[in-house]
């Protein structure tokens, strides 16, 4: 039996393509809402802390290090620049001896955390204290006008040739040094590069004697030229820029470095800005905890709950350190080496006032560098700057920064006029020049 097949018209072949077009943009359509979905899943999933408790194989210590190292270098995709070779150059109105002294390891951009800091020399007995927690790149950034780079330079080599940690230094330290344009030292840069290859007295060391430079001409500290200063100079993609009083919890780079290769964090480094928020808090001189300094966050609750310990400035502005979420943090114990992100929160309404001191990278804004140190507020035009570009900040649960022992008092931390004077500057000056820039966004506090 032969089918009779009736040929097709004009109009027939119309509509078989129009009902043709139908299906496949219908069919896009559907494509298109799927992975617009998909995507904003992907983006806006934030995985509580406890959620992260599964898949714990990504975060043991004995996961291979070569894997963590090979997974850091393809999710980061930062690039290692060359060794960086001593160098005069200048820095808006200070002279930076660039890599005066640097550090003898070289590491890969993504396998560890630069601890990037600033001060002047009186500040150098810090040093040894915060690398013996930290093991691992420390980039500071020295204020030395006029005969403090003598000073400076003694210190300095003290520390690489006779301390009995030296080999911490050698490993570990890069030393930049600045001066302003009015305050040169009083021999040529060459005397001092020439001194650091003279074989050291160690017999002879002794510390200092008499008043700075500094203090003698009452000059004021460009802390902020000191931070952009470490930080800009350092060589991996992470970098934690803090003082250097304030010492790290121990084992936090290889927790961090875990938990950023585990795929639950994926999400902070991709689309909202993120840093990664440290806790501070202040020891009393004395304290029976370990000498003052806490191996851990145990010892830390414990020094808390004593009254040993306080957040960090509890009675000069308490607001700026409290992080979100705060009781809950102090809840959260472990015993097995992991860290992860017990909130996100934006600096903003009632945290408007947040000086938090986080891992970031050199893509975070800079600090603004005609504040000084003793006007204070000198971090809040970068936190304002922060929170109006949107940024998330993530707070760890298993790290934190601990003050050297002494808690500073309202007193201590009261200059009125150089106080007046800044914060007027902040408010009449600044504001409006980052407004200009950034745009204006209501929450947002300075």
């Amino acid at each position: 039996m032969t089918a009779n097949y009736k040929a097709l018209g004009p109009n027939h072949v119309d509509v078989a393509n129009r009902q043709r077009s139908a299906l496949l943009r219908t069919v896009l359509v559907l494509v298109i809402v799927v992975f617009v979905l998909f995507c904003l899943l992907g983006y806006f999933y934030r995985p509580e802390a406890e959620d992260s408790t599964r898949n714990q194989d990504h975060l043991q210590p004995e996961a291979s290090h070569e894997a963590l190292l090979s997974r850091l270098k393809t999710i980061l995709s930062c690039h290692t620049g060359q060794t960086q070779v001593p160098w005069i150059e200048s820095h808006g109105g200070y002279y930076l001896l660039r890599n005066f002294v640097q550090a003898e390891e070289h590491v890969e951009c993504y396998e560890t955390v630069t601890y990037t800091t600033h001060g002047d020399y009186t500040f150098l007995d810090n040093l040894i204290p915060l690398l013996e927690r930290w093991q691992a790149p420390v980039s500071v950034a020295l204020y030395a006008p006029g005969d403090d780079l003598d000073r400076t330079v003694d210190l300095i080599r003290s520390l690489l040739e006779c301390h009995e940690r030296r080999l911490l230094v050698h490993r570990f330290v890069s030393f930049h040094l600045y001066f302003d344009f009015e305050n040169l030292p009083p021999h040529p840069v060459s005397h001092y590069r020439e001194l650091m290859q003279v074989p050291y007295e160690c017999q002879n060391a002794t510390l200092p004697i008499g008043e700075s430079f500094r203090r003698a001409h009452n000059l004021t500290y460009p802390v902020n030229v000191g931070r952009n200063v470490a930080r800009s100079l350092a060589t991996t993609h992470f970098v934690l820029a803090s003082d250097i009083e304030l010492y790290p919890s121990p084992d936090f780079i290889p927790m961090f470095l875990r938990m950023i290769a585990h795929p639950f964090y994926q999400y902070t480094l991709h689309g909202t800005p993120s840093v990664y928020v440290l806790p501070v808090f202040e020891i009393a001189a004395g304290s029976a905890v370990l000498d003052g300094m806490p191996e851990n966050k145990a010892q830390l609750v414990e020094a808390l709950g004593r009254g040993d310990a306080v957040k960090l400035h509890q009675e000069i502005c308490s607001n700026c350190h409290t992080v979100p979420d705060y009781e809950k943090w102090l809840g959260v114990l472990k015993d097995d080496y992991t860290m992860d992100i017990l909130t996100t929160a934006k600096r903003e309404y009632e945290f408007g006032y947040w000086e938090p001191i986080y891992v970031g990278t050199n893509r975070d804004p800079e600090y603004d560098e005609r504040l000084s140190w003793e006007g204070k507020a000198d971090k809040m035009t970068q936190g304002y700057i922060m929170c109006v570009m949107g940024y998330d900040f993530h707070v760890l649960d298993n790290g934190f920064l601990v003050h050297r022992p002494g808690i500073k008092t309202p007193e201590q931390a009261n200059r009125p006029l150089l106080q007046a004077k800044q914060r007027s500057f902040i408010r009449e000056t600044i504001h409006g020049e980052v407004t200009a820039l950034y745009g204006l966004r209501v929450p947002c506090k300075i």
